[in-house]
């Protein structure tokens, strides 16, 4: 059974690193070609047009249910409607470039494009309601964001943006899934779902459940999901799952409740909740038992195996590198750091991953005079060399990204 794990485990790992290091590629490129300022100036109009378009703009980025929460809350302060926000907030963490390669390489292109489009309608969906439910009749006005960066500079910075921001922000989890979904096909009976839990409505239910307090990113999950489906798991108890959990989590309905208060919540808990149900009935009546299937690995059927290989050691440098980065040369730079004189040191609260952290260290460095700035995930602190008279621009220019400061 133990090398039933590990074989597993390395299937579901070689079938998805290419198309992973894909949807890394295609992410860093939407990264340098449509920056924040872009996304902002078309949220802020408190109408369908606005929700259609924060829907469609969440949907190819690749932020978690975590890392979209300062960006939604951002563009909340700035102005933004509830309904262009909700419908950010749902759509962005339930499908990116990276979410639906993977999906496409573990169970297959009909269940990736329908993952689009089941996380465009609930967005969609929300949104309106948002708007119906409470009134907004301000439009955001859009401010110069000195923060922005010009494309050449972004585009010096796609490395730094792919292998810290996004990989940083789910690699841990990712490892977790991989492993997860190794060991649900290793010691997992065959016919579980079939003996145990064979109503494909109470299946659903299930994955409700589970899906919405807990935090799963759309990359990590896919290869649960994939390994569950294989296991009996209807395709629709599956989508249930993969809307649910990462779109939603704790800390994200806990920070929906404090900007935009209890009534949203409801209605961005319940529009997932319901959405997710009907599209899973739908594709379990269109496609159960006919179309959806996990051929594993179905990928050696169309890509070469020296690029198979290729993609496996690229995203294993890409894994070793951010680790190593993390928990050894961060540590070394930080012991550095403190013997540095003149260090100011500020409590952020907020910061859940590593794009979290990332936003911060830009929003301090675009203050004049700033340097030396160093984020501690971990810790929750940033801590920068600077005049300690620019404290309060330094705090106001982490709050207006939506994190808060405190005495450190």
């Amino acid at each position: 059974m133990i090398m039933d794990f590990i074989n597993e485990t390395i299937k579901f790992y070689n079938e998805m690193a290419i198309y992973l290091v894909f949807g890394f590629i295609v992410a860093g490129i939407l990264h340098v070609f449509f920056p924040d300022t872009f996304i902002t100036r078309h949220m802020g109009k408190n109408n369908w047009k606005s929700v259609i378009k924060s829907s469609i703009f969440g949907i190819p980025l690749p932020l978690c249910s975590c890392g979209v929460i300062p960006v939604a809350a951002s563009l909340k302060k700035k102005g933004a409607s509830n309904g262009s926000t909700l419908s950010f907030l749902i759509s962005t963490p339930q499908i990116g470039a990276d979410s639906f390669m993977i999906t496409y390489s573990l169970i297959g292109w009909v269940f990736a494009v329908f993952r689009i489009i089941a996380a465009f309608v609930t967005a969609i969906i929300a949104g309106i309601a948002a708007n119906f439910a409470v009134k907004n009749n301000e439009d955001i006005k859009i401010e110069s964001n000195k923060t922005n960066t010009g494309i050449k500079q972004r585009l010096k910075s796609i490395f730094s943006y792919i292998q810290f921001e996004l990989l940083g922000s789910i690699a841990g989890y990712l490892v977790i899934g991989i492993l997860a979904a190794g060991a649900i096909a290793a010691f997992v009976p065959a016919d579980l779902f079939s003996k145990y839990l064979g109503s494909q409505f109470l299946s659903m239910i299930l994955m409700l459940v589970i899906g919405i307090p807990m935090y799963v990113c759309a990359t990590a999950s896919t290869p649960i999901a994939a390994s569950l489906i294989m296991k009996g798991l209807s395709p629709g108890a599956a989508l249930v799952f993969l809307l649910a959990g990462p779109a939603t989590n704790a800390l994200t309905i806990s920070t929906v409740v404090k900007t935009m208060g209890k009534k949203i919540a409801v209605i961005y808990v319940g529009s997932i909740a319901a959405v997710s149900l009907l599209l899973g009935y739908i594709i379990n009546f269109m496609f159960y038992d006919k179309q959806i299937k996990v051929v594993h690995p179905h990928a050696h059927e169309t890509l070469p195996g020296w690029l198979l290989t290729a993609g496996t050691i690229t995203l294993t440098a890409m894994l070793a590198f951010y680790f190593i980065h993390r928990h050894v040369y961060l540590r070394i730079k930080k012991k550095k750091q403190s013997s540095i004189s003149g260090i100011i040191t500020m409590k952020v609260e907020g910061m859940t991953c590593s794009h979290c952290a990332s936003t911060v260290k830009r929003a301090v460095e675009s203050v004049p005079g700033i340097n030396n700035v160093e984020v501690d995930l971990n810790g929750k602190t940033v801590s920068f060399k600077g005049d300690s008279g620019e404290n309060d621009k330094i705090a106001k220019a982490i709050e207006e990204k939506g994190f808060s400061v405190g005495d450190e």
